[in-house]
């Protein structure tokens, strides 16, 4: 455990896990939220791994949950951001929801009366050198200590309970004969705290944010926006938008898709070149994009959730279905370059490459089966890949011998090109 220096109102603590434990992450963080509600309710807690809240920290968005209040009104952002905290608290699964407002504290602001310190024969700058020097101290004296010379400083001792009578009772001194209190001196304004604000794109807000339990980012999301839609009404000139870590996963949900896209017109490219013909190449890309299916059901078999981890590896696992459909053509054009039928070609084809297709399959199921179990430390981040890899290579069999030679034996027929060797 190490405790890291962070602002005043706020604390890091880290936590190493046992790796003999036999309780996972998420079952610890459960219980250990549930003892601290229990022991302290005024707590604010959050439970973040230590890479994403260092991310966090760089980004500005360290929760899951993220609701960015819009608005030029600081009223309208005191007032919507409790309100729709206590919206999202009552949903199942949502857990350590803040609603982002953070106040400094009160302000005691001490006016120096000019006539008052006239007659004293005082400055307003005298009275606040002595109010600074009795409760920030000054250095009166120095103090030898062997070679060493430590300062000595003087400050007015307050209790805490009665800091704000005290503070009014500090003599102030004019000279040997005249003493009076700095309340006689000074009027005193109590201000109460300001709110902190922070802007994104030069436009004011304040973001209610919070992390979930026992449900995926995706499921959470939606059930906070299908409550906050219709219990949630806000006065012109103020919105609400969703960012935080779901923000940045649409984001790059969204620019992984587009290089999906492209790596299968880049794979389906390379595979016109080498094969100088189309039907082969669209059999062996429509086999790959097929792949697809093997990762969504190894996903829902072990209950991990689609993530940009697990889109990497659904990537990567279709680029693996590729590589087999590659074998199996390219073997079916010397074939069929000795004489052999279609037919009698993809048979031929499928039987020779069976071995190779099945060990490179079954030596990389290996190699990622730890990594699947989520065996060493940092596991759990790239189990996800694993799994996808996997659930790709168990269809890869499947679909690299029967269904890309099916399908491209089905154009041939669909488009009467019938034993024509150059498709």
């Amino acid at each position: 455990m190490a405790l890291a220096i962070a602002e005043p109102n706020t604390g890091d603590f880290l936590f190493k896990l046992r790796s003999d434990r036999k309780r996972t992450t998420a079952d610890v963080i459960a219980d250990l939220r549930h003892r601290i509600q229990l022991a302290e309710p005024a707590l604010h807690t959050e439970f973040p791994g230590v890479l994403s809240d260092l991310i966090g920290d760089l980004t500005w968005s360290p929760e899951p949950c993220e609701i960015k209040i819009f608005s030029t009104d600081t009223q309208v952002l005191k007032s919507k951001a409790p309100e729709i905290a206590k919206l999202i608290e009552t949903i199942p699964g949502v857990v350590d929801v803040n609603n982002g407002l953070v106040v400094a504290g009160p302000v005691l602001r001490f006016m120096a009366r000019g006539e008052e310190t006239a007659r004293l024969g005082l400055s307003p700058a005298d009275v606040g050198n002595l109010l600074h020097t009795a409760l920030f101290g000054s250095e009166a004296s120095v103090l030898v200590k062997g070679d060493r010379v430590v300062p000595v400083r003087v400050i007015v001792r307050l209790q805490e309970r009665d800091k704000e009578v005290r503070i009014r009772q500090i003599p102030v001194r004019a000279d040997s004969q005249r003493t009076t209190t700095l309340e006689d001196v000074v009027n005193v304004q109590y201000e109460p705290g300001m709110l902190e604000m922070h802007r994104e794109d030069l436009r004011q807000l304040v973001a209610v944010t919070g992390r979930f339990e026992g449900i995926n980012l995706g499921t959470g999301m939606r059930r906070i926006q299908q409550h906050l839609r219709d219990r949630v009404q806000l006065p012109p000139r103020a919105w609400l938008e969703y960012g935080g870590l779901y923000e940045q996963q649409q984001r790059s949900f969204h620019n992984l898709t587009l290089v999906l896209i492209a790596a299968v017109f880049l794979v389906f490219t390379v595979l016109l070149v080498e094969f100088r013909a189309f039907l082969r190449p669209l059999a062996i890309a429509v086999g790959s994009v097929l792949a697809l299916f093997g990762v969504l059901v190894a996903l829902y078999v072990t209950g991990i959730t689609l993530n940009i981890v697990s889109f990497l590896g659904a990537i990567i696992g279709m680029g693996i279905v590729a590589k087999n459909g590659i074998l199996m053509m390219d073997y079916v054009e010397h074939l069929q370059s000795r004489g052999l039928s279609l037919t009698e070609a993809l048979v031929q084809s499928g039987r020779r490459r069976l071995r190779p297709v099945l060990m490179t399959s079954v030596t990389t199921f290996l190699g990622l089966l730890p990594l699947a179990y989520g065996i060493g430390a940092g596991a759990d981040m790239l189990r996800p890949l694993a799994v996808a890899v996997i659930g790709a290579l168990a269809f890869s069999l499947l679909l690299s011998l029967v269904a890309t030679p099916v399908l491209y034996e089905t154009l041939l027929r669909i488009l009467g090109l019938g034993q024509n060797r150059s498709s």
